[in-house]
């Protein structure tokens, strides 16, 4: 009810205020909200045609809407107000309706309002553009950020595609700027996650150029990646300027040139559009003032109203048109293509009248010179990398050192070579869990990959293989080295005998050899004793003699005694030859036995650990090689993937390092690179390394996926190779090995007789010492016995003399002193 009289006081008022003045027609303009000085600077700078009157549209705090509509229809009969100009106002919009007053607003209006003139498109207009386009592209993928309700309005539009996936991120305002860049960095690395390239950017200027830095350091701003902005009034040149070196697509939608300039823009890039949206509506008041000053005072507002729905002239934010509803149409909105300092407009869309017949059009055009340019050339960029012998080592002091300098190691040479290469700058970093990078079962990744996709790091070098899984989440240059997966165990250890210098006959060849002594020696006393002797003047062969003699004719020694008969002869002839052909096979055996080491591993092979069960074996747990396990279809392999994975998880380690130490307690064997491997065996010669080697695989240099830069990294790697450089690199950090090859027996790698190989040989030689003085005792002993009983037969033959001669000394005294 209160709506309605407050329209029918309106009627009344339009019907009854009949102005008229014989003074000089002047122009009475209401300015809406904080625009006057951009307008007073304007009318001062070019002016009207004739003279006018500005007046500062204000509503002292009003109670409400209705109250303030009151307020304004107060105002604007009060001081008879011909047209209004600035942003939209809701209540100023529609009293300017009711009475019949045109407003040409500067801003968007949701209303359809007869008076209402709005020079700047509606949000619709540029929203149906960005559609048309994504649709002329056949993007598949897009992202849109967005700081405010704008944004919503053309996410929704760009959903009613539907063979179109739409990423939105929204960018949350606020005075902490950390926590911005925080925000803008997770949705960027959130975007890259999705493989999402093509990106729009419905923020303001000040979002705008965090989002593009967060992206620069994310090598987000490279091609293939595409980026589109929201800028119709050509504000974000200075944010584009501060992005010379990038060279990826910069498209931007917009109502004037990129970077234009005119006599009323030049001054400040921040109020071009408010100032040329202002010069605009003053161009238009310019053009209706003729025909205004022509009729009656009061008739001067509906005179400029029915102008303005006629007229067409060219403006500074394009072509000044409007529809039936007060809408601008018959405009273009720009496209223009911004690479570094240059840029070209590519393509032009129309607003007709008839909005199903709005396109886009793109204009046959030359497209931009581009001087490629490595992205990261100039740039300091952050490397992640593993402690892995001998890729990544910290130094021995490396506490007392900073920066790069405080690592070594073939990857850190690597990316030396290849930063001097391409002029960049690198800080290595180790990453924070100490893995690899495998695909956890929420879809994230750990590990150095984690750290690629999370934007902590530019790229990553390290010996990670490149396999089907980690291709996906990010993208490898072109190999550097090629790995196998090898098994490293312990040298077993070589079993020392004091009585070595038996091994080289058989025992059964020992056995034989005593037996035929015995035997020989016991034929050559038979013969010896019943044969003819041809010199009766050599002694002859006791049974003694006889085993004497064989003996020392095995070790080539001589006896006083000989054989003297033709059998004799015979028999010792064959004997010697006999002891010829073993003395001489024992000797050389010997030497070999004795001066090169061999070592007889229990296993000899990979497939051997699978049909055995003393000796655990395991890898490291989500690497690589811990995959090629458990996916693998080779038998033997699957078998001890369920050996290490079911049976005995406890042989799985978390670390390389954890590996070797197990390796190094024995009785455990590791799988893991060859090129590691290989290192720890050149390292420490207690290990060593078991074939044949399987899965080949390459070490590639990682960067998020997409990335332009890595092709520039795969050159750089190519000319590496092609000159030499990486070989130099490898014979650096893998020189020959100085320790024995223990596998391969050879005269190159002998060495000295060592005491425990030869203390038998003493302790023979000393048994014969003791046994010759015992034997000797022996003999001594049994002579001093002889010797005694026949002293004591001497004495008793005396004895019995004493007693005969007793019995008989009365009668025999002459006897007794024959017997004396």
């Amino acid at each position: 009810m209160e709506h309605r009289i407050f329209f029918l006081m309106l009627g009344v008022i339009v019907t009854f205020c009949d102005v008229t003045s014989e003074e000089t027609f002047r122009l009475k303009i209401g300015i809406v909200g904080t625009w006057t000085p951009v307008f007073d600077e304007l009318l001062r700078t070019i002016g009207l045609s004739h003279p006018w009157q500005i007046y500062n549209i204000t509503t002292a705090k009003p109670k409400s809407q209705y109250d303030k509509m009151l307020k304004v229809k107060d105002f604007l009969t009060d001081n008879q107000i011909d047209v209004i100009l600035g942003p939209y106002d809701d209540a100023t919009g529609i009293v300017a309706d009711k009475l019949r007053v045109p407003y040409i607003c500067t801003t968007g209006s949701k209303r359809n309002l007869n008076y209402t003139f709005q020079i700047l498109p509606p949000l619709e207009d540029f929203s149906q553009a960005i559609f048309d386009m994504t649709k002329s592209y056949q993007w598949d993928k897009v992202s849109l950020f967005y700081d405010d309700l704008r944004g919503v309005y053309i996410m929704e539009q760009l959903l009613t595609n539907h063979d179109m996936m739409v990423k939105s991120w929204h960018v949350k305002g606020g005075s902490d700027i950390k926590a911005v860049e925080k925000q803008v960095r997770d949705h960027l690395v959130r975007m890259r996650q999705a493989f999402v390239q093509k990106s729009i950017i419905f923020c303001s200027k000040e979002h705008t150029e965090i989002i593009l830095d967060q992206a620069r350091s994310l090598a987000m701003l490279s091609q293939p990646s595409e980026w589109f902005f929201y800028d119709p009034g050509d504000q974000l040149v200075p944010v584009f300027k501060n992005f010379p070196d990038v060279f990826v697509n910069f498209t931007v939608f917009g109502l004037m040139e990129f970077d234009s300039r005119n006599e009323i823009t030049s001054v400040d890039d921040s109020r071009r559009l408010n100032i040329s949206l202002a010069a605009d509506s003053l161009r238009l008041l310019n053009a209706t003032l003729p025909k205004a000053v022509e009729v009656q005072r009061n008739e001067a507002a509906f005179t400029i109203a029915e102008e303005l729905r006629k007229i067409r002239i060219p403006g500074y934010t394009g072509d000044i048109e409007f529809g039936p509803n007060g809408r601008r149409y018959n405009y273009t909105i720009k496209l223009s293509e911004i690479e570094g300092l240059d840029s070209l407009q590519v393509g032009v869309w129309r607003s007709h009248s008839n909005s199903k017949e709005d396109k886009i059009h793109f204009e046959e055009v030359k497209r931009l010179n581009r001087n490629y340019s490595f992205p990261l050339k100039g740039r300091t960029v952050s490397v992640v990398m593993i402690l892995e012998k001998p890729f990544t080592m910290q130094k021995r002091d490396y506490m007392q050192r900073l920066g790069n300098d405080r690592f070594e190691g073939f990857a850190v040479d690597l990316i030396t070579e290849v930063a001097k290469m391409l002029d960049f700058n690198f800080e290595i970093y180790l990453v924070h869990d100490g893995k690899f990078g495998t695909k956890k079962e929420n879809g994230e990744w750990n590990g150095m990959i984690g750290e690629l996709l999370a934007g902590n790091a530019t790229m990553l070098v390290a010996p990670l293989s490149i396999n089907s899984q980690r291709e996906e989440a990010v993208d490898f240059t072109k190999p550097f080295m090629t790995r196998y997966i090898s098994v490293l165990m312990r040298v077993p250890k070589s079993e020392q005998s004091y009585f070595e210098f038996l091994n080289p006959l058989h025992h059964n060849v020992w056995y034989c050899t005593f037996g035929a002594f015995m035997m020989v020696s016991v034929i050559l006393y038979f013969l010896e004793r019943f044969g003819i002797r041809q010199n009766k003047d050599y002694p002859t062969i006791s049974f003694r003699e006889s085993f004497w003699f064989v003996f020392g004719s095995l070790l080539q020694g001589n006896t006083d005694s000989s054989p003297s008969t033709l059998p004799g002869r015979i028999l010792t002839s064959a004997w010697w030859f006999f002891a010829l052909i073993l003395i001489s096979s024992y000797t050389a055996n010997l030497a070999a036995f004795l001066t090169v080491k061999k070592i007889n591993t229990p296993i000899k092979s990979v497939t051997d650990l699978a049909s055995q069960t003393k000796i655990k074996y395991g890898t490291v747990k989500s690497s690589g090689i811990m995959f090629f396990f458990k996916n693998t279809n080779i038998e033997h392999f699957a078998k001890m993937w369920a050996q290490m994975s079911e049976v005995d998880p406890s042989s799985m380690v978390d670390s390389t390092d954890e590996g070797f130490k197990k390796v190094k307690d024995g009785n455990y064997a590791f799988f893991w690179d060859t090129t590691v491997n290989k290192y720890k065996t050149i390292e420490d010669c207690q290990f060593m390394e078991i074939g044949p080697h399987f899965d080949p695989k390459g070490f590639g240099i990682g960067v998020p996926p997409g990335a332009i830069y890595r092709e520039d990294l795969s050159m750089a790697i190519l000319k590496l190779s092609d000159t030499g450089m990486l070989h130099q690199l490898e014979n650096k950090w893998w020189p020959s090995r100085s320790c024995p090859d223990l596998s391969k027996p050879s005269a190159d790698e002998t060495s000295e007789l060592s005491i425990d190989s030869v203390a038998g040989v003493f302790f023979i030689l000393l048994g014969g010492i003791a046994l010759a003085g015992i034997v000797c005792g022996f003999e001594h002993f049994a002579k001093v016995v002889k010797k005694a009983a026949k002293t004591n037969k001497v004495v008793n033959i005396l004895h019995t003399l004493v007693l005969v001669n007793r019995l008989l000394h009365q009668n025999c005294t002459d006897f007794i002193f024959y017997v004396e």
